[in-house]
C-alpha cells in the first residue's frame, strides 16, 4: 500500500498570508476601546499599540529562528519537547486542542455568524447553527487538500487587508477631523499608577496581535523552510503592525477618546462617523470576512498540530491519518471541529477562553526560553536564520511574556487558577499515553 505524506506545497506568500492571516480576527475592530478605559489621552492609545506591536515583532523573531531550525509541522510542540521534555510539549498541544484553538475557532465563527446577522437578521439559536454550519464548511475544505484551505486563506486575508487599508485610506487621506489633536502623553506625569493602567490597556493590544504562531504548526508543508519560515513570519507580522498602528491613528482621528472608550463597535462607530450610516454596514462586513478567513486558518493550522502528536504517540492514534487521496490530516481536523462545535452548542467556548486564554503567553515565554535553551543543547544544528539581538529578544520576549501571566494573575486569580487546572489536567492524561505507548497499544 502506497504511503501518504503531506506535500510542502505551501509558497512564500501562502505563508505570510497565514501568519498575517492568523493576527486579523475582530479585535483590531474593537478592542482599542478596550485600552483607552484605562488611558487619558489619544497619544497614549497610539502608544500602547506601537508597543503591542513591537513585542509581537520580537516574539516573531524568536518563532522565526525555531521555524526554520524544525521544519517540521507542530511548531510550539515540537520546541517545547525538544529544549525540556515531551510532558512540555504535550501540555502545550492538550491545551490548544482542549480550549485554545477549538475555543477560538468557536468564538470566532460564533462572532462572524452574529455579523452576518447585521445583514440578514435571526435569532440567537440560528446565529449558532449558522456558526457550526462555517466550521463544517470551511472544515470540508480544508479536508479536500492543503491547496483548496490555502487558497481561502489567501482571498480573505487579502479581503481583510483591503477592508483595513480602506478604513486606514479613508481617515487619513480623506476625512477632515474638526478638531484634531492626540494631547499630552502623560499630561501628570509618569508614575507607577500610569505605568499600572499603560500595562493594562496593553492587554487587549497584545491579545489581538496574537496569532503568527499558526505558521509554526504547519512548517512541514511550506517550500524551502529555511528561507520561506522567517520571510514569512516577519513579514506577516510587519504588515499587521503597521495595519493596526494605522488603523489607530484613524480611531483617535475620528473620536475623541472618551468616545473611543464608551464605544462597543469601536470600528463601526469611527467609520460611521467619517462617511455617514454606511459606514456601519461596511465595518460589519468587513468583520464577516475577517472572522471567516480565521476560523478558516485556525482549522487549517491546528489539525497539523494534533496530527503530529498522534504520529508520535500522544494523541489519538486515528488522528495520524492523512486522507489517501488529498493527503490532509482529515481525521485530526474533523476531530477538532467536532471538539469547537461542541463548545460552540454548549455556549461554554467563552468562559473556557477567559480561563486559557494567558495559557498563550506562559507557552509564548517558555518557547522564548525554549531557543535560548536550545542555543546551549544544540550548538551546532543548522541554523538557517538566527534571530536577531540574541539574547537580548529572546529573553525580553520572555520578560514581557512573564508579566503578562503575572498581570493576568493578578486582575483574575481565580480564573487564572482555574485555567491553570485546565492546562495541568494533561499531566494525567500524557502519562497515560505514555503508558499505552510503552505496551504497544
Amino acid at each position: 500500500m502506497k504511503k501518504v505524506s503531506s506535500a510542502r506545497s505551501l509558497n512564500l506568500f501562502d505563508a505570510a498570508m497565514i501568519s498575517s492571516g492568523a493576527m486579523i480576527g475582530s479585535g483590531i475592530f474593537m478592542n482599542s476601546a478596550e485600552s483607552a478605559r484605562f488611558l487619558q489621552t489619544s497619544s497614549q492609545l497610539l502608544l500602547v499599540w506601537i508597543l503591542g506591536g513591537v513585542i509581537a515583532f520580537l516574539g516573531a523573531l524568536c518563532f522565526a529562528e525555531l521555524g526554520a531550525m524544525f521544519p517540521q509541522s507542530g511548531g510550539q510542540v515540537v520546541y517545547l519537547e525538544r529544549a525540556f521534555s515531551p510532558w512540555a510539549g504535550f501540555l502545550f498541544g492538550w491545551t490548544l486542542f482542549s480550549t485554545i484553538q477549538t475555543g477560538a475557532i468557536a468564538a470566532v465563527s460564533y462572532t462572524c455568524a452574529r455579523f452576518i446577522g447585521a445583514f440578514f437578521p435571526m435569532p440567537d439559536f440560528w446565529v449558532g447553527v449558522l456558526a457550526a454550519g462555517i466550521i463544517w464548511l470551511l472544515s470540508a475544505v480544508n479536508v479536500l487538500g492543503l491547496r483548496p484551505g490555502s487558497l481561502v486563506q489567501n482571498i480573505f486575508t487579502t479581503l481583510k487587508i483591503l477592508a483595513l487599508v480602506t478604513l486606514i485610506a479613508v481617515g487619513v487621506f480623506w476625512f477632515k477631523a474638526p478638531r484634531f489633536g492626540l494631547g499630552p502623553l502623560f499630561p501628570g506625569g509618569l508614575d507607577l499608577r500610569m505605568l499600572s493602567a499603560m500595562g493594562l490597556a496593553l492587554m487587549p493590544a497584545l491579545f489581538s496581535y496574537g496569532g503568527w504562531q499558526n505558521l509554526n504548526f504547519v512548517a512541514g508543508e511550506v517550500k524551502n523552510p529555511a528561507r520561506t519560515m522567517p520571510l514569512a513570519v516577519i513579514s506577516g507580522v510587519s504588515l499587521v503592525v503597521a495595519v493596526y498602528v494605522l488603523s489607530n491613528v484613524v480611531y483617535v482621528k475620528a473620536l475623541p477618546i472618551g468616545e473611543i472608550a464608551a464605544s462597543t463597535k469601536l470600528a463601526s462607530d469611527a467609520f460611521q462617523a467619517m462617511v455617514g450610516p454606511w459606514g456601519a454596514k461596511f465595518v460589519s462586513l468587513a468583520i464577516v470576512v475577517s472572522t471567516f478567513g480565521i476560523t478558516n486558518v485556525f482549522i487549517l493550522t491546528g489539525a497539523r498540530v494534533y496530527q503530529s502528536m498522534a504520529r508520535a504517540g500522544t494523541f489519538f492514534p486515528l488522528a495520524a491519518r492523512l486522507h489517501p487521496r488529498f493527503g490532509t490530516p482529515y481525521v485530526s481536523i474533523v476531530l477538532q471541529s467536532a471538539w469547537a462545535s461542541g463548545l460552540l452548542l454548549t455556549n461554554t467556548y467563552g468562559q473556557l477562553l477567559q480561563y486559557v486564554t494567558f495559557g498563550d503567553w506562559i507557552f509564548f515565554g517558555l518557547t522564548a526560553l525554549a531557543l535560548v535553551v536550545l542555543r546551549r543543547k544544540m550548538p551546532d544544528a543548522p541554523r538557517p536564520y538566527k534571530a536577531w539581538g540574541y539574547p537580548l529578544v529572546p529573553l525580553a520576549f520572555l520578560i514581557i511574556s512573564a508579566a503578562v501571566v503575572v498581570n493576568v494573575f493578578l486582575s483574575s486569580l481565580v480564573k487564572s487558577l482555574i485555567g491553570s487546572a485546565i492546562i495541568l489536567a494533561g499531566l494525567p492524561l500524557y502519562r497515560l499515553s505514555i503508558k499505552k505507548k510503552s505496551r504497544g497499544l
